[in-house]
C-alpha cells in the first residue's frame, strides 16, 4: 500500500513529460524519405533516416501539427504512387511538381535551390548547356532534369549512379567530365571536402524555390500543412534549420 502513491506520482511525470505530439492520440504524419538522397538532405543510420534537412524540417512540422512523425524509407521511383495512393505516405519535401508528377497537393515553396553543371577544369568550361551535347553527362537515376532534357533532346547522354556524391566521385576519377548536382548538395559537399577534383564554377541551369507534396488522401490539410510553414518562416524557425546545413 505505501507503494501506490508513488507509482501514481511516477505516472503523472511521465504523463506530463511524453511529448505533445504522443499525448494528441493524433495519427503520426507519415513522411516519405527518397534512399537515393544524401546530407544535407538525409543521413540515414541501419536503414532509418536519422538527421538532414529532410528529417529536421518533418521533425518540425509534425511538432507544429501536433502529430508524431513516422519516416519511411522507399526507392525514388515509389514516391509519386506511394503519395497518390496515401498509404502510409503523407508528406515529402524539397521537391517540385516537375519531379514528382501526379494528382498531388503541392506546399508553399520555401527553400531555394538551384540545378547545376559542374564540369572539371581539365576541361574547357560551357557557356551554354549546347556545348556538352552529345557528352556523357553524370546524372543520378531516377532523377529529372527538365531543363537539359529539352534543351538537349536525344543528345542529353545520362551516365547514372545510385546519388549525388557517386556522381562527383565519377567526375573525379575522370569517367565523366561533367555532372548534373543541386546547389545546396553540392555546396554542402565541397564545405565538407568530399568533391576530390578541380572544377570550373558551376553553370546554373535553373534557380526554383522547393516545396512539400501532400498525399490528396492525407488527413493533413493543405491549409494546415501551409499554415506551419508560413510560422516556420515567420519566427525563424525554418532559417535556423538550413543554416544548420548551409
Amino acid at each position: 500500500m505505501p507503494q501506490l502513491p508513488m507509482l501514481r506520482r511516477r505516472a503523472l511525470l511521465l504523463a506530463v513529460c511524453a511529448p505533445t505530439a504522443a499525448r494528441s492520440g493524433q495519427a503520426p504524419l507519415h513522411v516519405l524519405v527518397d534512399g537515393s538522397i544524401e546530407m544535407p538532405q538525409a543521413l540515414f543510420k541501419d536503414g532509418q533516416a536519422v538527421d538532414g534537412l529532410q528529417v529536421e524540417l518533418a521533425r518540425e512540422i509534425g511538432r507544429r501539427l501536433d502529430r508524431p512523425v513516422a519516416f519511411h524509407l522507399v526507392p525514388r521511383r515509389r514516391v509519386a504512387p506511394m503519395l497518390a495512393a496515401g498509404e502510409q505516405a503523407d508528406l515529402i519535401c524539397n521537391y517540385l511538381p516537375a519531379w514528382l508528377p501526379g494528382p498531388l497537393q503541392w506546399s508553399r515553396a520555401y527553400l531555394d535551390d538551384a540545378d547545376l553543371l559542374v564540369t572539371a577544369a581539365r576541361r574547357t568550361r560551357p557557356s551554354q548547356l549546347s556545348d556538352v551535347a552529345g557528352q556523357p553527362i553524370g546524372t543520378v537515376s531516377g532523377f529529372v532534369y527538365p531543363e537539359v532534357a529539352a534543351a538537349l533532346g536525344p543528345r542529353f547522354l545520362r551516365d547514372d549512379a545510385p546519388n549525388a556524391i557517386a556522381t562527383l566521385r565519377k567526375l573525379a576519377l575522370g569517367r565523366v567530365d561533367h555532372a548534373l548536382v543541386g546547389r545546396v548538395t553540392f555546396e554542402y559537399l565541397m564545405r565538407r571536402g568530399d568533391v576530390p577534383v578541380d572544377l570550373h564554377p558551376p553553370f546554373v541551369i535553373a534557380r526554383f524555390k522547393t516545396a512539400c507534396a501532400l498525399s490528396p488522401r492525407s488527413p493533413v490539410t493543405l491549409t494546415q500543412l501551409d499554415g506551419a510553414l508560413a510560422a516556420m518562416q515567420s519566427d525563424g524557425s525554418l532559417g535556423r534549420i538550413f543554416d544548420r546545413y548551409r
